[in-house]
């Protein structure tokens, strides 16, 4: 006679315990590939009439509480730049596009410029399908809800 004739109870449970384990290793893949969103913005950085080379930029999903940091890159010598991330979210995301940058301001501060990229740009599944091209952006330009960061 086999265990499981013996243990009859014991080997159904095991079975059942290991489909469920299975099924909910499966269905994780499934439901993050569901849940998945991508964004992508490219565009160009002037400080004035220059390249703001080097400027730091960065993708945020903007929630409740705490921020996530999508992506993060540096403008190139003539300030272009693309940046994309994502991120497994139930809700859609509210992302914003900040550029950190000295660019007229004398102090030893960033001004952190934010904008907010339109929510069609946001696009479920596994890589960015619809980029939102931003522009030229020249950073002397004061915008009503900019920030600052001082190390």
């Amino acid at each position: 006679m086999s265990n499981c004739q013996k243990t009859t109870l014991t080997c159904t449970m095991s079975t059942s315990v290991a489909f469920l384990l299975v099924t909910l290793a499966v269905c994780g893949v499934s439901v993050h590939g569901i849940f998945q969103q991508w964004v992508g913005v490219s565009g160009q950085v002037t400080c004035g009439d220059a390249p703001a080379s080097g400027t730091q930029i960065k993708l945020w999903n903007k929630n409740t509480g705490f921020d996530d940091q999508l992506a993060s890159v540096h403008a190139d010598s003539n300030g272009n730049f693309n940046i994309s991330g994502g991120e497994g979210a139930l809700f859609s995301m509210d992302v914003h596009i900040k550029f950190y940058t000295k660019c007229n301001r004398n102090l030893p501060c960033d001004r952190i410029i934010d904008f907010k990229v339109p929510s069609q740009y946001v696009t479920r599944g596994n890589s960015v399908a619809n980029w939102y091209n931003l522009g030229t952006v020249n950073l002397m330009t004061k915008t009503k809800d900019e920030n600052h960061k001082c190390l």
